[in-house]
């Protein structure tokens, strides 16, 4: 099961984003950014196993049942699974810096996001409904990270050291 939590999540949490909450145009860019916090994560989880094509085919789902540009969304998720590979590569031990990845990567991609989809309409696109959906994105990556500290610090056991030979 563990290993298919990753998969799951990121997969409820794009259902989540395609069902009709009766949103207001401005805050439907909030839903998509659901996954993303998922996929940035489980990137960040070493012991996680996300494969890449389990996000493409994420935000292809997203691209189809939305009726969006096909190819948006599943680009979008792949940006911010490469974000959050090169955030995985630096070491953070507190819960304050892993929020400060969270929120850098959550930036990155948010950004990303409205440049590309500025650039496929050809104008400059109001960038309010995207700070929206980062400012949300940003509580739910502080939410999952003060649960995840929370359980830590609860007598749980601490991940083990992963010995490996050289370099």
């Amino acid at each position: 099961m563990r290993l298919l939590t990753p998969i799951l999540s990121v997969a409820a949490l794009t259902i989540v984003a395609v069902l009709p909450w009766g949103l207001p145009t401005d805050d439907r860019f909030v839903l998509p950014l659901l996954p993303i916090v998922a996929i940035i994560y489980w990137t960040l989880d070493r012991d996680a196993w996300l494969p890449e094509w389990a996000i493409f085919l994420a935000g292809l789902m997203l691209d189809a049942l939305t009726q969006g540009p096909l190819g948006y969304w599943a680009l979008v998720y792949l940006i911010a699974y490469v974000v959050a590979v090169y955030c995985s590569n630096i070491r953070v031990e507190t819960t304050a810096g892993q929020l400060g990845l969270f929120a850098g990567a959550i930036v990155a991609v948010t950004v990303f996001a409205w440049l590309a989809a500025s650039i496929y309409f050809l104008e400059l696109l109001a960038w309010e409904p995207y700070a929206l959906g980062a400012a949300f994105a940003l509580f739910g990556a502080t939410a999952l990270a003060l649960v995840r500290g929370f359980f830590k610090s609860s007598g749980s056991p601490v991940r083990p050291a992963r010995l490996t030979r050289g370099d």
